[in-house]
């Protein structure tokens, strides 16, 4: 079965739901992978400066960076070719270039990756460990994710939807402990990121390798400040 299975073929749907579930333990809560710092320097106080941020910096990224990305990780994954996908690794790895946050990257892939083995027997999880133990990939969350989607069939624009719902709620999430707004403000923001990923996800899918791309250089400098900040609740 493709990974464009049909809405009717609803097996995926379970395992997507659990692995898309913050329960799932890759080590996410302890991210907020940039929101931190990025709310000292800008002064964000409320659930609408939240709105603002997924409106303005996080719904374009995905649109243009990440879900693109993800789609070529699939595709590459699909065709088994783990020298293309050291190649997208590489060029993940480049753009993630504050160090937290590319170190959140992989520790989150590489915790996804062993939940992966644990409760799905597929050779294509050790094809992955293996060449992540010779260096040949780097186990950036992205394109273990996207393994994820290959092995559990779930169709391709689903994948997108569960990434960017998993993005988004990862920065609702810290926002709570960040902004004090309380968990329904929190969710109203939410929602709204929610109600325009649709187009985010229509925007990504016309997007090809040599366009894909967020220029984003004060949310990136703030990343790398954060290693520096007098205090912080979050990793990165």
């Amino acid at each position: 079965m493709s990974a464009d299975a049909t809405a009717s073929d609803e097996h995926w749907v379970p395992s997507l739901l659990q692995v898309s579930d913050p329960l799932f333990p890759t080590g996410g809560y302890a991210h907020s992978l940039g929101l931190e710092q990025w709310i000292a320097t800008c002064g964000l106080k409320t659930s609408e400066d939240l709105t603002q941020f997924f409106m303005e910096h996080a719904g374009p990224a995905l649109a243009r960076l990440e879900l693109p990305y993800l789609r070529f990780a699939r595709q590459t994954l699909a065709k088994e070719n783990l020298e293309a996908l050291f190649e997208l690794e590489q060029e993940i790895d480049a753009w993630k270039w504050a160090s937290e946050i590319r170190e959140a990257s992989i520790s989150q892939g590489r915790g996804r990756l062993r939940l992966l083995r644990k409760l799905w027997n597929d050779p294509r999880v050790d094809t992955y460990r293996n060449a992540l133990a010779e260096s040949h990939v780097h186990g950036h969350h992205l394109c273990v994710t996207a393994l994820q989607f290959e092995l559990l069939k779930v169709p391709s624009k689903a994948g997108l939807y569960a990434y960017g719902y998993q993005s988004l709620a990862n920065y609702a999430s810290a926002s709570i402990k960040l902004l004090r707004i309380g968990p329904e403000s929190a969710q109203v923001a939410l929602h709204t990121g929610l109600e325009v990923l649709p187009s985010w996800i229509d925007q990504s899918l016309e997007i090809e390798r040599d366009r894909a791309g967020w220029f984003a250089p004060a949310f990136d400098i703030s990343c790398a400040q954060h290693a520096t900040a007098f205090s912080r609740l979050f990793i990165s």
